[in-house]
């Protein structure tokens, strides 16, 4: 369950013991901004071709909107989380975080008696006045997230409608190993106002619906993605 009380957000895992009939909180995660929507999902996080199913691991990770551009994706199996486990989009704060580092390492000014002018201190003043604010990640969501959906036959591929009309396709396991952010796979731009409902269809995992506010419910064939643009707009219905 995601809530928000006054200005806290958090995101709790409840558990049913069915023993004794209770229901109590097993996880209780603070959220940085408003959850909008979540998606729970058991993602393969280990896997090679030639293993079995049985030697096919999964985990339970649970995907959150919010007002911000990011998504969230938590693991469950992970007690007292400090952070998620990645977060698609969002903001991208490696700029910032250099320039942070650049600025703990500079020289502190000193101080000059006798009523002159400090040059060093009106020096750092003006670098810090041209110090640009950090943008989006490559391929980001610019609005809102309002609704997410894991694909049930291509369990680690999620999908993603935001207030900014658009519709994105994400592949978690392309970051299982570490590295750099995730980039989606896919952007759909059918929809004329903000994307609210998504859903994959149970059993054909390249079919989902989406819906938004421009009164219109699609069906979009995943596939398309790969196909020029103007086919990705006859695959859609």
């Amino acid at each position: 369950v995601a809530k928000t009380e006054e200005d806290f957000a958090s995101l709790e895992i409840n558990v049913f013991d069915a023993q004794s009939s209770n229901l109590y909180v097993h996880h209780d995660i603070p959220l940085p901004s408003f959850p909008l929507c979540l998606a729970l999902g058991s993602v393969v996080s280990s896997y090679r071709p030639n293993d079995d199913d049985e030697n096919v691991t999964a985990g339970n990770f649970v995907a959150i909107g919010s007002f911000e551009p990011g998504i969230e994706i938590w693991n469950l199996d992970v007690m007292n989380a400090l952070e998620p486990t990645l977060v698609l989009g969002g903001m991208d704060t490696r700029g910032a975080e250099a320039d942070w580092m650049r600025t703990q390492m500079m020289p502190t000014s000193t101080t000059i008696v006798g009523g002159g002018k400090n040059k060093n201190k009106k020096k750092k003043k003006k670098k810090k006045g041209g110090q640009s604010k950090p943008g989006l990640r490559e391929g980001s969501h610019t609005d809102a997230v309002m609704g997410l959906s894991w694909n049930s036959v291509h369990q680690q591929v999620l999908a993603s409608g935001s207030a900014d009309g658009t519709v994105k396709l994400w592949d978690v396991s392309h970051n299982m190993g570490g590295g750099d952010y995730i980039r989606p796979s896919a952007t759909f731009t059918h929809h004329t106002d903000k994307v609210q409902s998504l859903a994959w269809h149970p059993s054909e995992g390249t079919l989902l619906a989406t819906g938004g506010y421009d009164r219109k419910v699609c069906l979009v064939d995943a596939r398309s993605a790969t196909a020029s643009s103007s086919d990705a707009n006859q695959s859609i219905k």
